[in-house]
Protein backbone atom coordinates (compact mmCIF):
# COMPACT_ATOMS: atom_id res chain seq x y z
CA UNK A 1 0.00 0.00 0.00
CA UNK A 2 3.09 2.28 1.02
CA UNK A 3 4.51 1.54 -2.57
CA UNK A 4 1.40 2.62 -4.50
CA UNK A 5 0.68 5.33 -2.22
CA UNK A 6 4.55 6.81 -3.00
CA UNK A 7 4.23 6.52 -6.63
CA UNK A 8 1.15 7.94 -6.47
CA UNK A 9 2.36 11.14 -4.84
CA UNK A 10 5.55 11.33 -6.70
CA UNK A 11 3.62 11.42 -9.93
CA UNK A 12 0.97 13.45 -8.74
CA UNK A 13 3.00 16.60 -7.76
CA UNK A 14 4.02 17.03 -11.32
CA UNK A 15 0.68 16.36 -13.03
CA UNK A 16 -0.92 18.70 -10.49
CA UNK A 17 1.21 21.82 -11.11
CA UNK A 18 0.52 21.63 -14.91
CA UNK A 19 -3.44 20.57 -14.23
CA UNK A 20 -3.82 23.25 -11.65
CA UNK A 21 -2.34 25.70 -14.26
CA UNK A 22 -3.66 24.94 -16.84
CA UNK A 23 -7.23 25.57 -15.54
CA UNK A 24 -6.00 29.17 -14.28
CA UNK A 25 -4.63 29.42 -18.22
CA UNK A 26 -8.04 28.92 -19.65
CA UNK A 27 -10.26 31.02 -17.19
CA UNK A 28 -7.67 33.88 -17.45
CA UNK A 29 -7.87 33.37 -21.74
CA UNK A 30 -11.32 33.67 -22.04
CA UNK A 31 -11.86 36.27 -19.63
CA UNK A 32 -9.18 38.47 -20.85
CA UNK A 33 -10.31 38.27 -24.34
CA UNK A 34 -13.95 38.98 -23.17
CA UNK A 35 -12.56 42.13 -21.92
CA UNK A 36 -10.09 43.53 -24.28
CA UNK A 37 -12.06 44.55 -27.59
CA UNK A 38 -15.85 45.92 -27.45
CA UNK A 39 -17.30 43.39 -30.18
CA UNK A 40 -16.15 39.89 -27.75
CA UNK A 41 -18.13 41.65 -24.85
CA UNK A 42 -20.84 39.42 -23.89
CA UNK A 43 -23.73 42.09 -23.75
CA UNK A 44 -22.66 43.47 -27.18
CA UNK A 45 -25.27 42.86 -30.08
CA UNK A 46 -22.65 41.88 -32.36
CA UNK A 47 -21.25 39.59 -29.68
CA UNK A 48 -18.98 36.23 -31.09
CA UNK A 49 -16.80 33.96 -28.66
CA UNK A 50 -13.37 34.84 -29.74
CA UNK A 51 -12.33 31.31 -30.38
CA UNK A 52 -8.95 32.09 -32.34
CA UNK A 53 -7.68 35.09 -29.58
CA UNK A 54 -8.60 32.55 -26.94
CA UNK A 55 -6.62 29.73 -28.30
CA UNK A 56 -4.06 31.92 -29.32
CA UNK A 57 -3.62 33.17 -25.55
CA UNK A 58 -3.67 29.46 -24.71
CA UNK A 59 -0.85 28.32 -26.54
CA UNK A 60 0.99 30.93 -25.98
CA UNK A 61 0.32 30.90 -22.75
CA UNK A 62 1.11 27.19 -21.95
CA UNK A 63 4.80 28.13 -23.47
CA UNK A 64 5.14 30.58 -21.30
CA UNK A 65 4.16 28.12 -18.48
CA UNK A 66 6.58 25.43 -19.56
CA UNK A 67 9.43 27.47 -20.15
CA UNK A 68 8.98 29.35 -16.68
CA UNK A 69 8.51 26.00 -15.13
CA UNK A 70 12.07 23.93 -16.65
CA UNK A 71 13.96 27.21 -15.87
CA UNK A 72 12.85 27.04 -12.14
CA UNK A 73 13.45 23.52 -12.23
CA UNK A 74 16.76 24.22 -13.30
CA UNK A 75 17.67 27.02 -11.18
CA UNK A 76 16.52 24.96 -8.22
CA UNK A 77 18.94 22.06 -9.09
CA UNK A 78 22.01 24.35 -9.86
CA UNK A 79 21.71 27.27 -7.30
CA UNK A 80 18.93 27.39 -5.15
CA UNK A 81 19.89 24.25 -3.11
CA UNK A 82 22.72 26.12 -2.54
CA UNK A 83 22.04 29.57 -1.66
CA UNK A 84 19.02 32.32 -2.42
CA UNK A 85 19.42 35.55 -2.44
CA UNK A 86 18.26 38.71 -4.86
CA UNK A 87 21.26 38.30 -7.92
CA UNK A 88 19.83 35.42 -7.89
CA UNK A 89 16.71 35.49 -8.22
CA UNK A 90 16.92 38.16 -10.35
CA UNK A 91 18.90 36.13 -12.62
CA UNK A 92 16.24 33.45 -12.69
CA UNK A 93 13.64 36.40 -13.30
CA UNK A 94 15.64 37.72 -16.31
CA UNK A 95 16.74 34.79 -17.90
CA UNK A 96 13.29 33.44 -17.68
CA UNK A 97 11.84 36.88 -19.24
CA UNK A 98 14.59 36.81 -21.78
CA UNK A 99 13.34 33.73 -23.10
CA UNK A 100 9.76 34.94 -23.37
CA UNK A 101 10.92 37.63 -25.72
CA UNK A 102 12.40 35.44 -27.85
CA UNK A 103 9.67 33.21 -28.22
CA UNK A 104 7.02 36.52 -28.27
CA UNK A 105 8.61 38.18 -31.64
CA UNK A 106 8.76 35.33 -33.63
CA UNK A 107 4.47 34.60 -32.40
CA UNK A 108 3.46 38.11 -32.38
CA UNK A 109 4.81 38.01 -36.39
CA UNK A 110 2.84 34.78 -36.95
CA UNK A 111 -0.18 35.31 -35.45
CA UNK A 112 -0.65 38.85 -36.30
CA UNK A 113 0.08 37.68 -40.17
CA UNK A 114 -2.36 34.85 -39.62
CA UNK A 115 -5.32 37.57 -38.15
CA UNK A 116 -4.60 40.77 -39.90
CA UNK A 117 -1.94 40.06 -42.59
CA UNK A 118 1.35 41.07 -42.78
CA UNK A 119 0.28 45.30 -43.65
CA UNK A 120 -0.89 45.01 -39.86
CA UNK A 121 3.01 44.72 -38.70
CA UNK A 122 4.26 47.31 -36.62
CA UNK A 123 6.59 48.07 -34.38
CA UNK A 124 5.18 50.49 -31.89
CA UNK A 125 2.25 47.38 -31.30
CA UNK A 126 5.11 45.18 -31.07
CA UNK A 127 7.24 46.62 -28.39
CA UNK A 128 3.58 47.86 -26.29
CA UNK A 129 2.80 44.24 -26.63
CA UNK A 130 5.82 42.70 -25.73
CA UNK A 131 6.18 45.19 -22.72
CA UNK A 132 2.63 44.46 -21.05
CA UNK A 133 3.20 40.70 -21.52
CA UNK A 134 6.65 40.75 -19.67
CA UNK A 135 5.24 42.91 -16.99
CA UNK A 136 1.99 40.08 -16.52
CA UNK A 137 5.13 37.07 -17.03
CA UNK A 138 6.84 38.62 -14.13
CA UNK A 139 3.01 38.84 -12.04
CA UNK A 140 2.59 35.77 -12.92
CA UNK A 141 5.86 34.10 -12.09
CA UNK A 142 6.35 35.39 -8.50
CA UNK A 143 2.76 34.11 -8.01
CA UNK A 144 3.51 31.32 -8.98
CA UNK A 145 7.01 30.10 -7.59
CA UNK A 146 6.94 32.39 -4.56
CA UNK A 147 5.91 29.84 -2.17
CA UNK A 148 8.21 27.10 -3.57
CA UNK A 149 11.26 29.99 -3.52
CA UNK A 150 10.96 31.03 0.32
CA UNK A 151 10.10 27.08 0.85
CA UNK A 152 13.47 26.30 -0.35
CA UNK A 153 15.02 29.38 1.01
CA UNK A 154 13.56 28.22 4.48
CA UNK A 155 14.35 25.18 4.71
CA UNK A 156 17.82 25.11 2.79
CA UNK A 157 18.66 27.96 5.02
CA UNK A 158 22.12 27.31 7.10
CA UNK A 159 20.75 29.13 10.20
CA UNK A 160 17.42 27.17 9.94
CA UNK A 161 16.66 25.29 12.95
CA UNK A 162 14.43 22.00 13.70
CA UNK A 163 12.73 22.87 17.54
CA UNK A 164 12.55 19.59 19.12
CA UNK A 165 10.47 19.14 22.04
CA UNK A 166 10.98 15.87 24.37
CA UNK A 167 8.88 16.06 27.20
CA UNK A 168 9.82 19.46 29.31
CA UNK A 169 13.47 20.22 27.23
CA UNK A 170 13.61 21.95 23.73
CA UNK A 171 16.43 21.04 22.07
CA UNK A 172 17.41 23.55 19.12
CA UNK A 173 19.01 21.39 16.11
CA UNK A 174 20.94 23.23 13.01
CA UNK A 175 19.65 21.32 10.25
CA UNK A 176 22.86 20.77 8.58
CA UNK A 177 23.71 18.85 11.90
CA UNK A 178 21.34 16.28 10.91
CA UNK A 179 22.48 13.07 9.48
CA UNK A 180 20.03 10.21 10.09
CA UNK A 181 16.19 10.43 11.18
CA UNK A 182 14.71 7.17 12.17
CA UNK A 183 11.41 5.52 13.63
CA UNK A 184 11.73 2.72 16.15
CA UNK A 185 8.54 1.78 18.46
CA UNK A 186 6.99 4.90 17.51
CA UNK A 187 9.70 6.84 19.14
CA UNK A 188 11.29 9.20 16.21
CA UNK A 189 15.18 9.78 17.04
CA UNK A 190 17.12 12.03 14.94
CA UNK A 191 21.16 11.58 14.86
CA UNK A 192 23.58 14.44 14.86
CA UNK A 193 26.76 14.23 12.80
CA UNK A 194 28.34 14.17 16.13
CA UNK A 195 26.77 10.75 16.24
CA UNK A 196 24.92 11.66 19.12
CA UNK A 197 21.13 11.05 19.61
CA UNK A 198 18.48 13.22 20.54
CA UNK A 199 14.62 11.83 21.01
CA UNK A 200 11.78 13.62 19.97
CA UNK A 201 7.97 13.81 20.58
CA UNK A 202 7.54 13.91 16.22
CA UNK A 203 5.99 11.56 14.29
CA UNK A 204 8.64 10.59 11.01
CA UNK A 205 6.14 12.41 8.79
CA UNK A 206 5.83 15.83 11.16
CA UNK A 207 9.68 15.66 10.60
CA UNK A 208 9.79 15.00 7.16
CA UNK A 209 7.39 18.39 6.87
CA UNK A 210 10.07 20.20 8.53
CA UNK A 211 13.21 19.73 6.74
CA UNK A 212 14.84 19.91 3.40
CA UNK A 213 13.75 17.29 0.42
CA UNK A 214 16.43 19.10 -1.16
CA UNK A 215 18.67 17.86 1.72
CA UNK A 216 16.62 14.88 2.93
CA UNK A 217 15.10 11.54 1.30
CA UNK A 218 12.54 9.37 3.11
CA UNK A 219 14.10 5.81 2.37
CA UNK A 220 11.37 3.97 3.72
CA UNK A 221 8.44 4.22 6.39
CA UNK A 222 10.98 4.76 9.40
CA UNK A 223 14.34 6.37 7.57
CA UNK A 224 14.86 9.83 6.74
CA UNK A 225 18.66 9.70 4.52
CA UNK A 226 20.97 13.03 4.25
CA UNK A 227 23.40 12.16 2.07
CA UNK A 228 26.71 12.88 4.55
CA UNK A 229 25.18 9.55 6.65
CA UNK A 230 25.53 7.52 3.46
CA UNK A 231 28.83 5.54 3.40
CA UNK A 232 28.09 3.33 -0.07
CA UNK A 233 25.29 2.72 -2.69
CA UNK A 234 25.20 -0.46 -4.82
CA UNK A 235 22.47 -2.49 -6.63
CA UNK A 236 20.61 -5.35 -5.48
CA UNK A 237 18.41 -7.73 -7.14
CA UNK A 238 15.00 -7.28 -7.82
CA UNK A 239 16.11 -3.63 -8.70
CA UNK A 240 16.43 -2.32 -5.25
CA UNK A 241 19.16 -0.29 -3.92
CA UNK A 242 21.20 -0.87 -0.87
CA UNK A 243 22.61 1.96 1.31
CA UNK A 244 25.52 1.64 3.43
CA UNK A 245 25.33 3.20 6.07
CA UNK A 246 28.60 5.57 7.73
CA UNK A 247 29.93 3.45 11.16
CA UNK A 248 29.02 6.34 12.87
CA UNK A 249 25.41 5.87 12.57
CA UNK A 250 24.97 2.22 11.50
CA UNK A 251 24.53 1.28 15.06
CA UNK A 252 21.51 3.89 15.52
CA UNK A 253 19.46 1.97 13.43
CA UNK A 254 20.71 -0.14 11.15
CA UNK A 255 23.97 -0.93 8.71
CA UNK A 256 21.98 -1.35 5.52
CA UNK A 257 19.51 0.03 3.87
CA UNK A 258 17.27 -0.64 1.62
CA UNK A 259 15.47 0.77 -0.99
CA UNK A 260 12.71 -0.01 -3.58
CA UNK A 261 12.75 -0.54 -7.08
CA UNK A 262 9.73 1.98 -6.83
CA UNK A 263 12.04 4.82 -5.20
CA UNK A 264 15.11 3.93 -6.98
CA UNK A 265 14.97 6.52 -9.58
CA UNK A 266 14.03 9.78 -6.90
CA UNK A 267 16.75 8.44 -4.62
CA UNK A 268 19.73 8.86 -7.66
CA UNK A 269 18.57 11.23 -8.76
CA UNK A 270 18.21 13.17 -5.16
CA UNK A 271 21.81 11.40 -4.42
CA UNK A 272 23.35 12.32 -7.60
CA UNK A 273 22.77 15.70 -6.85
CA UNK A 274 25.03 15.77 -3.91
CA UNK A 275 27.69 14.45 -5.43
Amino acid sequence: MEIILNIFKNKNKKLNFWVRNGIILVILSILINHLTEPENFPLNKSYKFPWFPITASIIVGSMVLIIARFNFKYFRNKYFTKKINTQILLRFLFSTLGYITILYIPTYYVLNGLINGTESYSIYHLLTGLSISLLLCTIGITLLFSKDIYKLHKLISIKGTLKVQQGGKITLVKYPEIALIYSENKIVYIVKTDGTTIITDFTLNEVESKISEQSFFRANRQIILHARSIEQVQSIENGKLSVVLKSTFSDKKASQINISRYKRQAFMYWFDKKL
